[in-house]
């Protein structure tokens, strides 16, 4: 057999049966040679294949389940094997981090489940510190050139253990593990965090949006500085340093990080500039309008930015591949028509949301009304970076339907006026502007639906409102339609039916109602929606309870008064005195009420009356009670303004005044969710440009006030703690590495750095040691007598000593060396 078959035999995957196990497994056949070992790296990567592999048969091995003495073996087999990993990686740190980066060594230790072994190389010791410990492992976004992050079989489990998803909580210490080691040095090096922007939507995917939430808490989101290479004041803009500093609250931005080419087109000479000139000069009217007014002389009103980076990099890049276009003259004329007047499709499907960035999948995965994750500066900042490109389109959509409205609301007030207070080819066009603006609506509602799919669209209530509001509009007009002549419009209507006003108005009320909630996404208008909403959701329980007090007395009264016939009445006679102005005669006149009690004057008649002026019972106002000459009648009002009037009247008061202290954060949460969901649907669509356009940052700048960082330190500064430390709290077993007996006999050696001193102290005890092994053979051999000379003795004695004065020297000589690294 040649060369060539050997190697290909030993690439040759062969099925076999273990007789022993009784289980199919798939085995490479490869052997051992000298020169796979004959390396330390060498042996610890064939460790940690090891590791993966005996990982794989255990849990593969059904059969193990009963079977303590192979789980033993199994074991046992596993220890010996980190411990070479763990030897290697405590005393030679350096070559470690190198083998990590050549071979992905860390990826072996978490298919191999070796939850201790990586803690140890994360962490190192347990009295090791932050600062102190040694750096083990560095993330890597790329891999090395022809290596792949996952093989085919690297998760080749067995079928009932799914890897990814339902696992056990065992199973999740490695992640908490790499989540605590990644954002305890992202405080001084933000691209250490570049493996958890793409793992944290992932987070919330499989279940683990637990540990991103205690993620978001460290403090590496919060004092997270800038690069000290460049002054704060070359990164910040400079329009936004015009600006006085009490009066910027959060800004974030991307810093210019290449040079601009000299090289301009037609379009950055008739388009760009002049837009790019009049943006500025806006800007620059509006600060000029504000520091007119501001109070220069109260320098205690200033306050000093603070500027942070999102510890997240390539947080907002997506993999949605562009095609690169050519901006000639036709290119931005389309574009410009398509801006206008086409919708705007999706460029992926439902099925491929996995192209999108890091935080539009979070967003989209993220479903708790918690809203913790935004309670966060970075989180905000990425919010609000990306809500500057999202919100022209926002407030396109915005603009159209503001059009609409007010196409409907005119064609409505023509409609019901009867004249030719519009003009009728303006009534015309506005009727056409009214339909082109719905079916523009209506296709963007069905692109939206079914990208988002059918359960995720309706479960928001503002999706439903946009379709109800539309459809009933353009329902109405259809109506309405049917008595419009081109020649005088509406001018030959001459009756209107009551129900059609009755739904003209409520179509104008739905139109109104969605027009409020377009607004929900614009910071100034919108933090109140969301005020109205938390309100109502939080006293809506206390409504029902006092809707219920309500029936009660309604009910009540109703059985009391609906047939009062043996009731008495109270007569209400009121007098007075009249002039007639033409004869000057005066009168005196006396006027009685004529109330009937079995007629609509009692509103205890039926019970929907009785639920209305039970309900206005509360408001003190008691309709046609005084009317009644009975004493249950006076007792019931009496319990009534007790419970309605003194009691759940000041109990809505006090209840409101506790519910809006804690308004104002929460609805500030709430609009950051509405307006990151707004951002990752708006990342999916197809995006018309004019010119070409910005790529997206890899890192997200963000400065405000320094005392809002300080408020939200202080906030988080008794957080959660380690992200591992409740995981670990509920398992008693704790696996602790340390030397071993038979280390002596290994053929690792590794070079203790870290631990110089004391191998220098050895040499003090090998003099000593050695006099004494001598003697000893010495004696040994006169008993056997091998020694039977006298010089012989003598020159062994003096080889003794002349070995005792070098061990000593050579002692002094390395003690000396260690003092004058130590300086």
């Amino acid at each position: 057999m040649n060369k060539e078959e050997k190697e290909k035999r030993k690439q040759e995957i062969i099925e076999i049966i273990d007789k022993n196990e009784g289980i199919k497994v798939k085995r490479k056949e490869k052997v051992i040679k000298l020169k796979y070992i004959i390396e330390k790296f060498h042996m610890v990567t064939h460790a940690c294949k090891a590791l993966v592999h005996l990982n794989k048969r255990f849990k593969s091995s059904n059969h193990l389940a009963n079977n303590y003495i192979r789980i033993h073996e199994y074991e046992k087999m596993f220890s010996y094997i980190e411990h070479i990993v763990w030897k290697f990686a405590k005393y030679e740190p350096e070559n470690f981090r190198l083998l990590d980066v050549r071979y992905n060594v860390m990826k072996n230790l978490i298919l191999g489940d070796c939850d201790y072994l990586i803690k140890f190389i994360l962490f190192g010791d347990e009295e090791e510190t932050t600062e102190s410990s040694v750096v083990r492992h560095i993330p890597n976004s790329e891999l090395w050139p022809g290596k792949m992050f996952l093989r085919d079989d690297d998760l080749d489990f067995d079928e009932s253990n799914d890897m990814l998803i339902g696992r056990e909580l065992k199973d999740t210490n490695a992640i908490a593990y790499f989540l605590e080691y990644y954002s305890r040095r992202a405080t001084n090096y933000a691209d250490w965090m570049c493996t958890v922007s793409k793992a944290i939507p992932l987070l919330f995917k499989y279940n683990y949006d637990d540990y991103a939430r205690k993620l978001f808490s460290r403090e590496c989101f919060i004092n997270q500085d800038h690069s000290l290479i460049q002054d704060s004041n070359e990164i910040i803009p400079r329009v936004y340093l015009e600006r006085r500093n009490h009066n910027i609250k959060f800004r974030a931005f991307s810093p210019i990080v290449k040079l601009k080419s000299i090289k301009y087109g037609w379009y950055d000479y008739w388009i760009r500039t002049p837009f790019k000139s009049l943006y500025d000069s806006i800007i620059k009217l509006k600060n000029d309008i504000v520091i007119m007014y501001e109070n220069f002389d109260n320098e205690l009103g200033k306050s000093t930015l603070a500027l942070r980076v999102v510890p997240l990099p390539g947080f907002t890049t997506n993999n949605i591949v562009e095609k690169k276009v050519e901006y000639n003259f036709l290119k931005i004329l389309l574009n410009i028509i398509l801006l206008l007047f086409i919708p705007r499709l999706y460029k992926i499907g439902q099925s491929e949301r996995i192209k999108l960035s890091p935080f539009s999948r979070t967003i989209l995965c993220e479903n708790d009304d918690t809203h913790d994750i935004y309670d966060n500066p970075a989180i905000e900042a990425v919010i609000n970076f990306q809500w500057q490109k999202a919100k022209n389109f926002f407030f396109s959509l915005f603009i159209r339907f503001l059009v609409f409205a007010t196409c409907f609301g005119l064609v409505s007030w023509a409609y019901l006026d009867h004249s030719t207070i519009i003009n009728q080819n303006f009534l015309f066009i506005l009727i056409i502007v009214f339909y082109y603006l719905s079916i523009y609506q209506l296709i963007t509602e069905v692109l939206q639906l079914r990208y988002r799919g059918f359960k995720k669209y309706f479960s928001e209530i503002f999706n439903i409102s946009d379709v109800i509001s539309t459809v009933f509009a353009v329902t109405i007009m259809t109506i309405m339609l049917k008595n419009y002549q081109f020649s005088d419009g509406f001018e030959s209507v001459k009756e209107i039916n009551n129900g059609l006003i009755i739904a003209i108005s409520f179509s104008i009320f739905l139109v109104w109602i969605e027009l409020i909630l377009y607004l929900r996404l614009i910071s100034v208008i919108g933090i109140y929606i969301y005020h109205f909403i938390i309100v109502f959701k939080k006293i809506l329980p206390f409504f029902i309870f006092m809707m219920i007090v309500v029936f009660a007395f309604a009910h009540t009264m109703v059985v009391l008064l609906k047939d009062p016939a043996n009731i008495r009445m109270k007569d209400s006679t009121y007098s007075g005195v009249a002039t007639n102005s033409l004869t000057n005669e005066t009168f005196n006149i006396k006027l009685k009420s004529d109330f009937d009690p079995k007629s609509d004057d009692n509103p205890f008649t039926s019970f929907s009356k009785a639920i209305m002026a039970a309900y206005f019972w509360t408001s003190n106002i008691w309709v046609q009670i005084d009317r009644f000459d009975f004493w249950a009648v006076d007792s019931y009002t009496f319990i009534a303004s007790i419970f309605l009037v003194f009691v759940l009247q000041n109990m809505l008061i006090a209840f409101m005044s506790g519910v809006y202290e804690s308004v104002t954060a929460t609805s500030r949460l709430i609009l950051l969710r509405h307006q990151a969901n707004f951002i990752a649907d708006y990342e999916a669509l197809h995006h018309i440009h004019l010119w070409s356009p910005e790529p997206e940052p890899k890192h997200i700048y963000y400065y405000c006030q320094t005392k809002t960082i300080e408020e939200w330190y202080n906030v988080r500064k008794d957080g959660p703690g380690l992200i591992y430390k409740d995981i670990e709290e509920k398992f008693i077993d704790k696996h602790v590495f340390k030397e071993k007996d038979y280390d002596k006999f290994s053929i690792l050696e590794c070079n203790d750095d870290n631990n110089i001193k004391k191998r220098i102290e050895n040499f003090k005890n090998i003099g000593n040691e050695m006099n004494n092994n001598i003697e000893y053979l010495i004696k040994r051999f006169k008993s056997k007598n091998l020694i039977e000379e006298i010089e012989e003795i003598e020159e062994i004695n003096d080889m003794k000593i002349d070995l005792k004065a070098n061990v000593e020297k050579l002692y002094h000589k390395l003690e000396k060396m260690e003092k004058y690294e130590i300086l």
